[in-house]
C-alpha cells in the first residue's frame, strides 16, 4: 500500500495537495522562527499601508517563503519584463486548466502569476532597473492577466448561469484598475481605497480554486454548479469589486468638486484685470492731434 493509496478518492489531488501542505508547514515555521528570534518582517510589506483584507501578517509571511527564490531570479540575472511575460503566460496556462475543468491546477497557476507578478517588481528594485515603460508594461500586462483567466473561467461555465457571475467579477476586477488607474491620470492620487485590489483578489480566488475539487470530490455540488466554492467566491468578488469601483468613482468626483469649488473660489477672490484708459492727447493750444 503506496502512500498516494491512503488519499483515496483525492489521489489525483495529490500534487495540489503537496503544493497546500508546503504552504502550511512553511507557515508553521515562519511562526516558530518569529517567537524564537522575532518575527520576519519585509521593508517594502511595512512601507505600504496594510491590506484590509490580509492585514501585514501574511504579506510578511510570503515575503519570507519568497525571498529564496527572488534572490535567486536576481543572481541569474533574470529581467522584470521577462518575468511579467512569464506572468502572462502562466495566466494562459491557468485558462486553459480552468477552462478544462482542472481547477485544483488552475488555482495554482493563477496564484503563481500573482507571485510572478510580485517578483517583477521587487527584482526590478533591486536590480535599479524600475522604468516609467517597465510599470506601464507590468500594468497592462496584468489586466490582460485577468481577462485570461476569467475567460478561461467564462468558458467552463458556459451554458450555465454561473457565466453571468464570472462576468460580473471580470468586469468589477477590471473596473477596480482602472478607476484608479483613471483618477491618478487626472491628479487624484488618494484612491487606493477598498478591500478587493488585486492581491486580494488573487489569493481569495486562487486558494478557493486550488481546494474547491477537494470539496467537490468529497461533498459534491448539490444543485448548483461543479466546483461551487469557486461559483460564491467569485459571487462575493463581483459584489466586492463592483462595491469597490463604486466607491473610487464617487470618492474622484467628490475630490474633482471640490478641485473645481477651490479654483472657482481662488478666481473669485482675484483682482479683475481693468483695460487701461487711453485719454486723447491735448496740445498746450488745446486743439487735438
Amino acid at each position: 500500500m503506496t502512500a498516494l493509496n491512503i488519499l483515496g478518492p483525492l489521489k489525483p489531488l495529490a500534487p495540489a495537495l503537496g503544493v497546500t501542505l508546503y504552504f502550511v508547514v512553511m507557515l508553521g515555521l515562519y511562526e516558530l522562527k518569529s517567537r524564537l528570534y522575532g518575527r520576519p518582517l519585509d521593508a517594502d510589506v511595512s512601507r505600504r499601508s496594510a491590506s484590509k483584507l490580509l492585514g501585514r501578517y501574511l504579506r510578511h509571511y510570503m515575503m519570507w517563503v519568497l525571498r529564496p527564490y527572488e534572490r535567486v531570479l536576481i543572481k541569474m540575472g533574470v529581467s522584470p519584463n521577462s518575468i511579467t511575460m512569464t506572468s502572462l503566460l502562466t495566466a494562459a496556462a491557468s485558462a486553459w486548466a480552468f477552462g478544462t475543468g482542472r481547477f485544483a491546477l488552475g488555482g495554482w497557476l493563477y496564484m503563481f502569476t500573482g507571485i510572478l507578478d510580485i517578483f517583477d517588481g521587487r527584482v526590478a528594485r533591486a536590480t535599479g532597473t524600475v522604468t516609467t515603460g517597465g510599470a506601464f508594461f507590468d500594468s497592462v500586462m496584468d489586466r490582460y492577466s485577468e481577462l485570461v483567466v476569467f475567460g478561461g473561467l467564462a468558458y467552463f461555465y458556459r451554458g450555465s448561469w454561473a457565466m453571468l457571475v464570472v462576468m460580473a467579477a471580470a468586469l468589477g476586477s477590471v473596473m477596480v484598475s482602472y478607476t484608479r488607474a483613471r483618477a491618478e491620470g487626472l491628479g487624484i492620487n488618494d484612491v487606493n481605497i477598498g478591500m478587493m485590489q488585486r492581491p486580494e483578489r488573487l489569493l481569495s480566488l486562487g486558494v478557493v480554486t486550488a481546494l474547491a475539487p477537494i470539496f467537490e470530490t468529497l461533498l459534491g455540488h448539490g444543485a448548483l454548479p461543479m466546483f461551487a466554492p469557486v461559483v460564491i467566491a467569485l459571487a462575493l468578488l463581483a459584489l466586492s469589486a463592483n462595491v469597490t469601483a463604486a466607491r473610487r468613482i464617487l470618492h474622484t468626483l467628490d475630490r474633482l468638486d471640490l478641485e473645481a469649488r477651490k479654483k472657482a473660489a481662488e478666481a473669485a477672490l482675484l483682482p479683475i484685470p481693468v483695460a487701461p484708459v487711453v485719454l486723447p492727447f491735448r496740445s498746450a493750444a488745446g486743439g487735438r492731434n
